[in-house]
């Protein structure tokens, strides 16, 4: 009702009411005058009955059918009476008057004390007993039938009366069309009182409506009297004012009006000029952009063309013998060329980004791999600076994702080397999650975080962090190098892709960079098998750095392996030998240390003694080194540098634990492409470049392959020499004078015919180029930025020729098929306990105290070891086990003379097998083998020629 209005409310105040009042009494005035109609009827057939039995008692008790007709006939005369019946004591009827004769009356509905009345649809029948009168009887009968019938009550008979209904509903129809008429009038008469009620509230309401209308719609010389009452009276006073004071303030803001339209007028001509003027601005500074864009890719090149030749030519004489001195110093300028060529490519990446030009790649890659690259190819800065230099990356993050991987590693890159920059001690840890997951959309968001123990950043440092040519400190500029563009690039990189970038740091206690990545799950990444070949494996792990140490036994145990972490030497030898003793030794002991323990030697001898003695084969991860050749790295079995990556570390553990090598060390080798094979033909080359530095250096790489190669500085000169022989490839410098490289290799793809093209590579420094797709529709095969190497040159030719360069005679290093390190077999490890390899104190007890023989009958034994381990395992290959028997009984007798322990054991138990043809002589013969080799082992890293004078010259002091 809120939101009715004054009209509906009066109407509906006033009609409801009314409505119901006049309802209820036209109700009650209708069921009282039928009531009374009915009732009336209800008396009056009692009546008639009750009259008609008393005049029909003698005519009943004689039978005399003419005196009862006569009184029926009297009593059809009154109104309503519609037929009058009479019935005799037997319940027969006697006579009937008036209609509806055949309607006959049960016996049952007579009842012999009381009147009945019943009623029907059409009337109702009142029926009455009839009984003798006592003055009757005295007169008409004897004394004995007097007395008699004094005590008889039983009915004469009955007369039945019906009345009918028509009248009584005519009066009843009658009542309830007067009870409808008062009530319809009464209906009438309030709606026309609510009527002109509500037309006295409304019209006085819309007379003001309509004036606030027109004075909404400006005719401020509007004003409304309705003469509906002091209220109203108020409101239209009160209206008539707002009239008045709008009119006055119309009169007000039109002068003001026209005072600001001739203000603004004369702005807007002025405005109009400084249009022009900023539209001549604009147009310049289009030019302007426009020369900056040229003239960064006029400096790319102008810049990049003489680093070709610094970088080129300094790698070539670092192939050559040089002083130690000249060497340091051409790696100096090798270093400074490297970070010249940085620094251009971070504004070169900037000026991309600013020309809106950044094209992103979408193909399937895997973020691990990824990760791993970054930590390897960053690892030997933060090893030098003795930062523990860590990636984890979670079970749940996948790994076959969609996205640009070059800009990705780009991102990571610059992120992990700030950290490395600008961290003194502690660590750097790189975090890859799963932040969210999208199932029906196939979509996912990774956070990568890279966390460090630097210096950290204030609050006023963190605000201009990603601007563009800002470092946090412009004092730590010189001391960190750098144009303070990587968190810049790294930003639009990240925004560009979707992600968002942001750091959480404080003063003095490190910083954490971070990025989200969102991109789809790709299908088209091939499976990576399933690594559980070390499943159930235990394993014992040393390690000095805490994360390292963390990020390693997540990969272990994610191959189902058990890892048992230590925190001492001490604790892991006791821990190994614990385990032997229980029949339940490790398969490897892993042990990471930092650069200061290479040289320790705590851990030479805790590797010697797990090596020979407790035959536990060890893995040794380190930091990067300049070379593996430590002390150390030759005792141990394996050896990885950190940070450890995941196929390295599986290939090594799986050689380690099982002895399977799956040649995951080995160097890349060229694969040859299905569409051109390899041949013993040398590819003839044509270079091409005005700069007289860079074609020297190209065709010094060239010559270093065994190419036959010929150099051009000029298009006109190389076409003059395609016109004259035929090329397998070309190398086309793009910007020469005259004819550049895009003429000329229009002019060149002339001359190919339909059975045979050339493949012209484009040598380029350009800045903001869309070099791939444009140089491709331009007519060139491919593409190769300046700065050139060598390993990047040799590529392009066994990719458009199928040739695989060869080592030169002077010296240059090229690329070639490498084999994995050759050192010993490695078997897996002991898991029970042994007996010792070698024991100089029984050595001596065995020949008679006598050091000086006991040293001759051991190095006897040893030089013949080598022999019997080669005759031991061909004998079994050609099963020939009776020489076999031959032999271990030599090598048995040989040893029951020296303080062998282990190898005389296991000589005793194969000689028996073979004599016995026991089911177990392959495994014994391995046994044999093992311990052979162990005590080779031992006497090659141990001066036990040493141990025999100490304890001889021991004996000769007691």
């Amino acid at each position: 009702m809120r939101r009715w209005g004054i009209r509906k409310k009066v109407l509906v105040v006033t009609l409801v009411p009314t409505l119901l009042t006049t309802l209820m009494l036209g109700m009650f005035f209708t069921y009282s005058w039928v009531n009374n109609i009915e009732s009336l009827l209800r008396d009056r057939g009692e009546s008639l009955s009750r009259q008609l039995a008393s005049g029909a008692e003698y005519g009943l008790f004689t039978a005399n059918r003419s005196l009862l007709s006569s009184l029926s006939n009297a009593l059809l005369e009154e109104q309503d009476v519609r037929s009058i019946t009479f019935f005799d004591s037997d319940s027969s009827r006697l006579l009937h008057t008036g209609p509806g004769s055949s309607d006959a009356i049960d016996a049952r509905e007579l009842n012999a004390e009381r009147a009945v009345r019943i009623p029907r649809k059409d009337s109702t029948r009142f029926i009455h007993p009839v009984f003798l009168q006592d003055l009757m009887i005295q007169d008409m009968l004897d004394p004995d039938t007097r007395q008699a019938s004094s005590r008889q009550r039983e009915p004469l008979g009955w007369v039945a009366v019906e009345m009918s209904h028509v009248r009584t509903e005519k009066e009843t129809y009658k009542a309830l069309l007067i009870s409808l008429l008062l009530v319809l009038g009464g209906v009438l008469l309030s709606l026309a009182i609510a009527l002109r009620l509500s037309r006295a509230f409304t019209n006085p309401v819309f007379e003001l409506n309509e004036a606030v209308a027109k004075l909404k719609e400006g005719k401020l010389d509007t004003r409304v009297y309705t003469g509906a009452g002091p209220e109203f009276e108020q409101l239209e006073s009160g209206l008539n004012a707002m009239a008045g004071e709008l009119s006055k303030a119309q009169a007000e803001m039109q002068q003001n009006i026209d005072q600001a339209t001739e203000d603004l007028r004369e702005t807007l001509e002025t405005i109009e000029i400084q249009n022009i003027e900023l539209d001549f601005a604009r147009k310049e500074a289009l030019e302007a952009s426009r020369i900056k864009s040229e003239f960064l890719a006029n400096m790319s090149h102008e810049i990049r063309t003489p680093l070709n030749g610094i970088i080129g030519f300094t790698e070539l004489l670092l192939k050559s013998p040089l002083p130690r001195q000249q060497r340091d110093h051409l790696s100096t300028i090798r270093k400074s060329s490297e970070i010249l060529l940085t620094i251009i490519n971070d504004i070169l990446d900037f000026s991309k980004i600013e020309a809106g030009k950044l094209i992103l790649d979408r193909v399937p890659f895997q973020l691990r791999d990824i990760v791993e690259d970054v930590m390897v190819m960053l690892a030997p800065a933060a090893h030098a600076k003795n930062l523990d230099l860590v990636p984890l990356v979670y079970n749940d993050v996948p790994d076959n994702i969609m996205g640009d991987p070059l800009r990705v590693k780009q991102v990571i890159t610059n992120l992990v080397n700030n950290a490395i920059k600008f961290t003194q001690t502690g660590e750097v840890v790189l975090r890859a999650s799963l932040e969210e997951e999208e199932n029906e959309s196939n979509r996912i968001t990774l956070r990568l975080s890279i966390t460090d123990s630097g210096v950290g950043l204030s609050r006023a440092q963190q605000q201009s962090l990603f601007n563009a040519f800002s470092q946090a400190d412009a004092s730590t500029a010189r001391q960190y190098g750098g144009t303070g563009l990587g968190l810049a690039i790294s930003k639009r990189l990240v925004e560009e892709m979707g992600g968002k970038i942001g750091l959480e740091s404080e003063l003095g206690k490190g910083s954490t960079f971070w990025f989200t990545l969102s991109s789809e799950l790709s299908a088209s990444v091939d499976a990576i098998a399933p690594r559980d070949a070390l499943r159930g494996e235990r394993v014992i792990y040393l390690e000095q750095q805490k994360t390292t140490g963390l990020a390693v036994e997540h990969l272990l145990k994610d191959w189902g392996m058990t890892v048992d972490r230590v925190a001492s030497p001490g604790a892991m030898q006791e821990q190994i030998e614990e385990a032997q003793k229980n029949q339940a030794g490790y398969a490897v002991a892993i042990l990471g240390i930092t650069r200061h323990l290479l040289n320790s030697s705590q851990y030479c001898g805790l590797i010697r003694t797990l090596e020979i003695e407790r035959d536990c084969r060890t893995l040794l991860l380190t930091p990067t080194l300049e070379t593996h050749d430590t002390p150390l790295s030759e005792l141990a079995s394996g050896h990885l540098s950190k940070p450890v990556c995941r196929g390295a570390l599986y290939d090594e553990l799986l050689l380690l634990v099982h002895g399977i090598n799956t040649g995951g060390a080995m160097g890349k080798e060229y694969s040859v492409p299905a569409s051109r094979l390899p041949s013993d033909k040398v590819p003839r080359v044509l270079a091409v470049d005005d700069n007289d530095a860079n074609l020297k250096l190209v065709m010094t790489l060239l010559n270093d392959c065994r190419i036959d190669a010929e150099g051009a500085s000029s298009g006109f000169e190389a076409l003059s020499k395609a016109r004259q022989s035929q090329f397998d490839l070309v190398f086309m410098d793009l910007q020469m004078p005259g004819m550049d490289g895009v003429e000329t290799t229009a002019r060149l793809r002339d001359m190919d015919s339909s059975a045979r093209r050339t493949p012209i590579i484009a040598l380029t420094a350009h800045a903001l180029a869309d070099e791939q797709e444009r140089l491709a529709q331009q007519g060139f095969d491919g593409y190769m930025a300046k700065p050139i190497s060598s390993s990047q040159l040799r590529e392009v030719i066994f990719e458009y020729t199928g040739y695989v360069c060869e080592k030169s005679d002077h010296g240059g290093q090229i690329r070639v098929p490498e084999v994995r390190d050759t050192r010993r077999a490695l078997r897996p490890s002991t898991r029970k306990m042994q007996q010792d390899c070698m024991s100089v104190e029984e050595s001596i007890q065995l020949a008679a105290g006598k050091a000086d023989l006991a040293e001759e009958l051991f190095s006897m034994l040893l030089e013949q070891l080598h022999t019997d381990i080669a005759r031991v395992k061909a004998f079994w290959r050609d099963n020939d086990l009776k020489g076999l028997l031959e032999c271990v009984h030599k090598l048995h007798g040989a040893s029951r003379y020296c303080g062998v322990p282990e190898l005389r054991a296991a000589a005793n138990y194969l000689e028996t097998a073979l004599k016995c043809s026991a089911p177990e002589t392959e495994h014994q013969k391995d046994q044999l083998v093992s311990a052979m080799e162990r005590l080779q082992i031992w006497s090659e890293q141990t001066d036990w020629q040493k141990l025999f004078r100490e304890q001889r010259q021991s004996v000769e002091t007691n």
